[in-house]
């Protein structure tokens, strides 16, 4: 290990060196882009450099993120808006009022945001060059939208808003799939499957045409059903379309399942997706049992097998090309970690005839990561480490040199282990805490409380307590049923008041044993906070407003649960159920269940960014081809007699606030 005077002209050396320090500054880069698994095709000097690490950093990013944050959610505002009380068509006008911007603010917004899209598109040329520009699809379609949004903003400008379609609403979508490698990838990958895609889906067409033909043929077109039979024809009867004059004490009814070519494939499909099952086989089960056989069959061919082996060939699509791409992500990580090696031996090599370089340029390299300093204090505590094994410093006087599989095992296996938590303890450093007696008393109490919090104990009680608070609350909204004259229930209240007290002391006491440092850095602890001081916040509001703890019997008949202080206290005291996933580790099971429903979630982030952007292109059809096409005709807003209606229409089911009107609506439909 090198002495702390051993390397200092060198490293005066290296500091008054400018090309030592742009080989520096290029394996830094090198090493991030291996760290990050980003590509090592780009510009690499000086300046090129300075703008990439300023562009990937992650004020920049996370700017660019809030950008397209921004853009997708125009659509919730442009006209028709979504901002209105209500979608349901058969309120009164006041609940549909929709306010609408004037024309050019949101434009102005769109074209502010299409601006910054085309900086960000320059940056990444002016990064890879123009022969990598030409031969990147993502890039030049980059390029093509952005020009053809500004186009359509303007056409939109110059008609003063009154246009009925915008082009640039569609090709939103693709701000959000450009900015995540992984949805590139996702989309790539179902490129490639997509002839087996749809070699299973024309088997499953054929499977539903087939028996559709079959249905239409085994099933009769009419049922006989009995005319003194008041409960069958109560219910055959009310579509009168449907049914047939009584002929010998008979009336004929039409099979509804299989009665044209087009409402057979509708409902066969309906019963492969198990959506709906007795609308389309009970009718037809009813007269006959032997019915059941055909239905059996149909599922197991459909469901249970080409269903089956639709998933199964997504799956395997998916699995060989992530495979694929993983092992091309490690080979580009190691490729960029030996690069920055190489960087690094052309500048410092050694003249002893290795491939080594001195430990002084790896140490600047490490301290210009742009990781945490946690980080880079166990990176080259690593290294210390490294230089220090036997028979490696039997000279004090020559400098430790490392080797293309040392510097490959800092950057490939240290930079992506997990650090333990090491906490500075503050109890035993101050000698005179130990001097007094009453200093020592405190540091005893913490000690004791942080082992406390630190136990599995603690967890066991805390849940125990959530449990109650939770039941506390499940029995006050039961006791509402049954209104006194005092309301809510007043134990129950008050007991409710005074765990919000208990999650605040308990924080604070934890707070003070953990340390600042330690209870920050657990996720969980934030958000157990959050929620009490929340719930600890409204209670006081509420005690401060109402001058106690319930609700009187005038206040509940007035309940309002969007406004009511006493109603978002409740909502946020529920909130603290998350309390009970602190259990998850110290429980095998539950553990293994958390864990693997956290990784599924992580890694199905692309394809819910893709499900996201399929939608929201269906959303925006949707407006367009039916927007305004749900009326309520005939139907009477003063008198809601439904018993008129045909049994399982959308009048007879009052759907009328699923409709084509916004782009909220239709996005929550979907």
């Amino acid at each position: 290990m090198i002495h702390a005077n051993t390397n200092s002209q060198f490293d005066t050396d290296v500091l008054n060196d400018q090309v030592k320090n742009d080989a520096i500054l290029r394996a830094t880069v090198l090493i991030e882009d291996s760290f990050n698994f980003r590509s090592i095709f780009h510009k690499v000097g000086r300046l090129p450099l300075i703008v990439y690490r300023t562009y990937y950093s992650k004020p920049i990013q996370r700017f660019l993120y809030v950008n397209i944050f921004v853009i997708m959610t125009l659509a919730f505002f442009e006209t028709p808006s979504s901002l209105s009380y209500s979608s349901d068509i058969t309120k009164p006008k006041s609940y549909l009022i929709k306010y609408e911007f004037p024309c050019g603010i949101l434009e102005m917004i769109d074209i502010f945001c299409l601006l910054l899209f085309f900086l960000d598109v320059v940056v990444k040329s002016y990064l890879v060059g123009r022969k990598q520009v030409i031969k990147s699809p993502w890039l030049v379609s980059y390029y093509a939208i952005i020009f053809v949004s500004l186009v359509d903003c303007i056409v939109s400008l110059s008609f003063k808003c009154q246009e009925t379609v915008r082009i640039r609403r569609y090709l939103r979508p693709f701000f959000l799939v450009q900015c995540s490698s992984l949805m590139k990838k996702t989309i790539k990958s179902l490129k490639r499957s997509l002839p087996q895609i749809i070699s299973v889906f024309v088997l499953l067409l054929i499977h539903l045409y087939l028996f559709s033909v079959i249905g239409m043929l085994i099933f009769p077109r009419y049922y006989a059903q009995y005319a003194h039979n008041s409960t069958k024809n109560a219910y055959y009867t009310k579509n009168p379309n449907d049914s047939f004059p009584i002929i010998d004490d008979k009336v004929y009814v039409k099979n509804e399942a299989f009665s044209s070519i087009k409402n057979s494939l509708i409902n066969l499909l309906v019963l492969i997706t198990t959506s709906n099952n007795p609308d389309v086989t009970i009718q037809s089960y009813s007269e006959n049992r032997l019915a059941a056989l055909y239905y059996v069959i149909f599922l197991l061919i459909g469901m249970y097998s080409l269903m089956s082996l639709f998933i199964a060939v997504i799956y395997n699509q998916f699995k060989g090309f992530f495979q694929d791409s993983m092992m091309s992500s490690v080979f580009r990580q190691s490729l960029a970690v030996r690069a920055a090696f190489w960087v690094l031996f052309e500048r410092f090599n050694t003249p002893r005839g290795k491939a080594t370089i001195c430990r002084t340029p790896m140490i600047y390299v490490i301290k210009n990561l742009s990781v945490s300093k946690k980080r880079k204090e166990y990176l080259i505590k690593k290294l210390d480490d490294a230089s220090c094994g036997p028979g490696i410093n039997e000279n004090p006087e020559v400098e430790f040199l490392i080797d293309m599989d040392l510097f490959e095992k800092m950057f490939l296996d240290h930079l992506n282990e997990d650090i333990a938590d090491e906490y500075e303890d503050l109890l035993n450093s101050n000698s005179y805490e130990r001097r007094n007696s009453s200093i020592v008393a405190m540091n005893n109490l913490r000690r004791n409380l942080k082992n406390f919090f630190l136990s599995k104990l603690y967890l066991f009680l805390s849940s125990i307590i959530t449990i109650i608070n939770i039941g506390c609350i499940t029995g006050e909204l039961h006791l509402m049923e049954n209104l006194d004259d005092n309301g809510t229930n007043k134990p129950l209240s008050l007991l409710i008041f005074l765990f919000s007290i208990l999650y605040m002391a308990e924080h604070v006491l934890k707070l003070w044993a953990l340390n600042t440092k330690r209870y920050l850095t657990n996720y969980l602890n934030l958000l157990d906070g959050f929620i009490s001081i929340a719930f600890f916040v409204t209670q006081v509001v509420q005690l401060a407003v109402y001058k106690r703890t319930y609700m009187s019997n005038e206040e509940m008949k007035n309940y309002n649960y969007s406004t009511n202080i006493w109603g978002i206290s409740r909502v946020i005291n529920m909130l603290l159920i998350f309390r009970l996933i602190h259990l998850a580790p110290s429980v095998k099971v539950m553990y293994a269940v958390v864990s693997t429903a956290i990784d599924i979630f992580r890694s199905l982030k692309p394809l819910f960014g893709i499900m996201a952007s399929v939608y929201y292109i269906y959303a925006l059809i949707g407006i367009q081809l039916f927007s305004e096409k749900i009326r309520t005709d005939s139907f009477d807003y003063y008198n809601k007699s439904i018993l008129n209606e045909y049994c399982g229409t959308y009048k007879q089911l009052s759907f009328w606030v699923n409709n084509f009107n916004d782009f909220y609506v239709i996005f929550k439909m979907i």
